[in-house]
């Protein structure tokens, strides 16, 4: 047993749980994946991490059985590999929104369990975790939160040996990533083992024992987490040394969003975005901070004694009045608005005032359709599609570019590995340079300090405290 920043790790001494060799594929000409070696030992959770597009959700896709490998070999335990002893945990994959949080949990258990069974087992497995979520609740009717925890916990209702988890934790806050840290902690304790996929390298040092650095289709290096630094993976992963540099402040004194007494949590909320500044928002789920976004969205109006932006008074009643407010949208990936956002965005950059129902969901159908396009010609070339972190960075360069007097970032560095996070900051610098005012919504605390201007911290529905990020520290804001 090893202990590892107090998360407990059962190593136990026998042939790998899972070895994969010589993994190899390719799509077209296109080798993304060269030859692979890896080993998950039993009681062991893997970090793998890389840049941006290197393959690693194809490896995970071709370890739990959902895409072939070109050639390879794997097994399990010394015997046949069997992708049916494999989970794959990918919040990309899209599941019926009828299912129940029950039927999620159970749904490749093997066997044929009653539902009182079921719902018995579900309610001891939610309460020992003490992730806040019924089992009777459908995933419809879920946040992308509440849906990714819905996962953390079928990793404790499912047996299988192997667990992938590909990107889980983007958008998780720190006591929901506590919550995951327990739920790999129990199942590790079982002797099954987890290959964990994420670009955040601290939490990667954090929550595994070991780190493998896919780089060039195969793993360059495999790092021991209790003796690592962040510095050394990116090094390993880029060939040198990647850090984020301080972004240029550019906040002025001018007001140009002006928010007084909305009423969408338990008080009325008032603040001043200024021109040039990045103005971040942090506290619980339960503080009032996703009420204040999505009413600002205008995804679930809310009464506003006053709204001014750029000196004009302006109402939001929903997301068809943001265009011709100039307030752009950058919604969380999973968000299905995501491509109606994209569409208003994109209208803006005419820089009419009215703004056409009708020409944002022409807008919006000719986004999707391009989408699912580009998915075919893939499939057609037999060449991968997107990775997630690339979608999120062409997302972000196409609202950049838009005719915006407000932005609203929303995780706006979801999958985007660090050397592409540095290209964000200095993404960031132009867009406030130009004088855009950024109202940035994100659960990771480091990023809340490095990008913003001032934090406001809200908790029990109102704002509680300002913060001058020049004057906190990182650790500071994890506190809230």
């Amino acid at each position: 047993m090893r202990t590892n920043d107090n998360y407990e790790v059962f190593m136990w001494d026998k042939e790998p749980l899972l070895a994969v060799r010589g993994m190899r594929k390719s799509f077209g000409r296109l080798e993304v994946l060269t030859g692979v070696d890896i080993d998950l030992r039993h009681g062991e959770v893997l970090g793998i991490v890389g840049p941006n597009g290197v393959g690693k959700s194809t490896m995970a896709s071709i370890i739990a059985g959902y895409t072939s490998a070109d050639e390879g070999v794997a097994s399990l335990s010394g015997g046949p590999w069997d992708p049916r002893q494999i989970m794959l945990i990918d919040p990309q994959n899209e599941l019926d929104p009828r299912l129940t949080v029950v039927e999620a949990m159970f749904r490749h258990v093997e066997g044929r369990p009653s539902l009182t069974e079921l719902m018995t087992r579900a309610k001891r497995i939610l309460s020992e975790t003490g992730i806040p979520l019924s089992p009777t609740h459908r995933l419809g009717g879920l946040s992308h939160t509440e849906r990714r925890m819905a996962e953390v916990v079928r990793m404790l209702a499912d047996p299988r040996e192997v667990i992938v988890i590909d990107e889980l934790s983007n958008a998780l806050n720190a006591d929901e990533l506590e919550d995951l840290r327990y739920a790999l902690n129990r199942t590790v304790e079982e002797g099954r083992g987890v290959l964990y996929i994420t670009h955040q390298l601290e939490e990667a040092l954090r929550l595994c024992n070991r780190v493998a650095v896919l780089r060039d289709g195969k793993i360059e290096q495999i790092f021991d987490s209790a003796t690592t630094t962040v510095d050394q993976l990116t090094e390993a992963m880029f060939g040198s040394v990647i850090e984020i540099t301080p972004r240029r402040a550019n906040a002025t004194a001018d007001v140009v969003m002006d928010v007084v007494g909305l009423e969408c949590t338990t008080e009325p909320v008032s603040f001043q975005l200024n021109r040039g500044e990045v103005l971040g928002f942090t506290g619980s789920r339960s503080s009032g901070v996703e009420e204040v976004r999505d009413a600002l969205i205008g995804k679930r109006p809310a009464y506003m004694a006053s709204l001014t932006v750029d000196g004009r008074a302006a109402r939001i009643t929903a997301p068809r009045d943001l265009p011709s407010l100039g307030i752009a949208v950058l919604t969380n990936m999973l968000d299905p608005e995501s491509e109606a956002h994209a569409a208003r965005n994109i209208v803006m950059l005419d820089g009419e005032e009215d703004v056409d129902d009708e020409a944002i969901e022409d807008t919006t159908r000719i986004l999707l359709m391009l989408k699912e396009s580009e998915d075919r010609m893939s499939e057609l070339l037999h060449r991968p599609t997107q990775s997630t972190g690339q979608r999120r960075w062409q997302q972000m360069q196409e609202i950049a570019s838009q005719n915006a007097r407000i932005m609203i970032l929303i995780q706006p560095t979801d999958g985007l590995d660090i050397a592409t996070r540095e290209r964000f900051v200095r993404l960031l610098e132009e867009i406030t340079g130009r004088g855009v005012g950024v109202l940035l919504f994100t659960s990771d605390e480091r990023e809340l300090h490095q990008f913003s201007d001032r934090v406001l911290v809200m908790a029990d529905g109102g704002i509680r405290e300002e913060w001058d990020t020049r004057t906190i520290t990182t650790e500071a804001t994890r506190g809230a």
